[in-house]
């Protein structure tokens, strides 16, 4: 699948970074034809890759927002569906940290 790490139906599902995102891959992982299972997988490993691969910039942006109260001025002119995404994301992890 990918080169460095031997995924595993198990550490694909743990590597998730939430419970909805987990949920919807073990129903894809269960419930797909087996012939199609291997195309499945490497969708799932490949997104997660992306998001580890953007992980660095997202924490300077969270530390940026944390000290500023905003992001960046670079991203001042973004879409208003992705400041409404931010928003959803934002408000869902304060609510998981006061969890």
């Amino acid at each position: 699948m990918s080169g460095g790490q031997q995924w595993t139906i198990d550490s694909i599902a743990h590597a998730l970074p939430h419970s909805e995102l987990r949920a919807t891959f073990m129903r894809e992982a269960s419930f797909t034809d087996v012939h199609r299972l291997p195309d499945i997988l490497q969708r799932w490993v490949d997104f997660i890759e992306r998001v580890e691969a953007e992980r660095p910039r997202v924490e300077e942006l969270q530390a940026y927002y944390r000290d500023h109260g905003q992001l960046p001025p670079e991203h001042e002119n973004e879409s208003a569906e992705g400041a409404a995404l931010y928003r959803q994301w934002k408000t869902r992890t304060e609510h998981q940290g006061a969890a």
